[in-house]
């Protein structure tokens, strides 16, 4: 599957949870409304705002392009933010792990968030070293020559989407609508080290992850490896893993796979013979993606 590289579209502004939704809203009745000339008055924001809320609808696959450069929602785009969708201001944990899965765990994904949680070495860093490292990786795999200001600021957006800044340090270039409203803030999956040493990707329970959307990870993973087996290393450290892409510590990951032959209704279990541990996967093409969301969907407001 060949891999985009793009470091650039978001004009340096974090996800804001209304704008989907308001754009969503918009395409229904403009389907070239990010072509027109007023799309930043039919938004209500800046002209540069309207772009990354393209960028933003693009990223998630809740946007797609069509003929003549005009933009639709997706299927998935529309299940979740219909008036009557799974979540449309992305206010539950459901909806945010799902923004958060389509954002690192696609080929098109934004190439510094999909670096940062599929590919990154350590859990510790710096922008200098993640710097670095993508432009080594970018280097071996394509033509592309990355600029290093342009990639500076992708990963200072990607950092402002993941770390909730302080509010009373909010300066011009983070207002204190962004400080408070990315839906990816609450997920805690980075955090910034002390003395500005730098950044770390956190490990956990992550038990607001829905199960449903641990078993979308595996089978995705699962179909783009071409297999039906699945260690317990490639679930828990592979790329576009569910250890890696919710950041489960061992034990956690481990007892979610448990109950896959329950989540799945057989079509997947889970195994541990001669201390090979590993899941089995007896039907993929029988589980789709948005039976589980419906699923995770439904299991979340059993709970509210």
């Amino acid at each position: 599957m060949t891999r985009s590289f793009i470091f650039s579209g978001h004009e340096t502004f974090t996800l804001r949870s209304n704008w989907l939704k308001k754009a969503f809203d918009l395409l229904r009745t403009y389907d070239d409304l990010f072509s027109r000339e007023d799309a930043f008055v039919l938004l209500g924001v800046g002209k540069n705002m309207a772009q990354s809320i393209r960028f933003w609808g693009l990223a998630t696959g809740l946007f797609e392009r069509v003929d003549r450069g005009e933009f639709r929602a997706t299927q998935l785009g529309t299940d979740l933010l219909a008036d009557d969708g799974w979540d449309p201001f992305l206010v539950t944990p459901t909806g945010r792990w799902l923004i958060h899965y389509q954002l690192v765990a696609r080929s098109n994904s934004p190439f510094t968030w999909y670096y940062t949680f599929n590919l990154l070495k350590r859990g510790e860093f710096t922008g200098h070293s993640l710097r670095n490292s993508i432009i080594d990786y970018v280097s071996h795999r394509s033509s592309k020559i990355v600029s290093e200001s342009t990639l500076d600021r992708d990963i200072d957006c990607m950092l402002r989407c993941y770390i909730r800044p302080n509010i009373t340090r909010a300066g011009a270039s983070q207002s204190v609508e962004e400080v408070l409203h990315c839906p990816l803030h609450d997920l805690g999956l980075l955090q910034a080290l002390p003395d500005q040493r730098g950044y770390q990707l956190t490990s956990g329970l992550r038990a607001d992850v829905p199960d449903e959307l641990v078993v979308l990870a595996a089978r995705n993973q699962a179909i783009s490896l071409g297999r039906s087996t699945l260690s317990f290393n490639d679930l828990a450290y592979g790329e576009k893993s569910p250890g890696r892409i919710f950041r489960f510590d061992e034990d956690s990951l481990l007892s979610r796979l448990f109950r896959f032959e329950e989540m799945t209704n057989g079509l997947a279990a889970y195994s541990d013979s001669g201390g090979i541990r590993q899941i089995v996967w007896r039907n993929l093409e029988l589980l789709d993606e948005r039976t589980l969301l419906v699923a995770a969907f439904d299991r979340e407001k059993a709970y509210v």
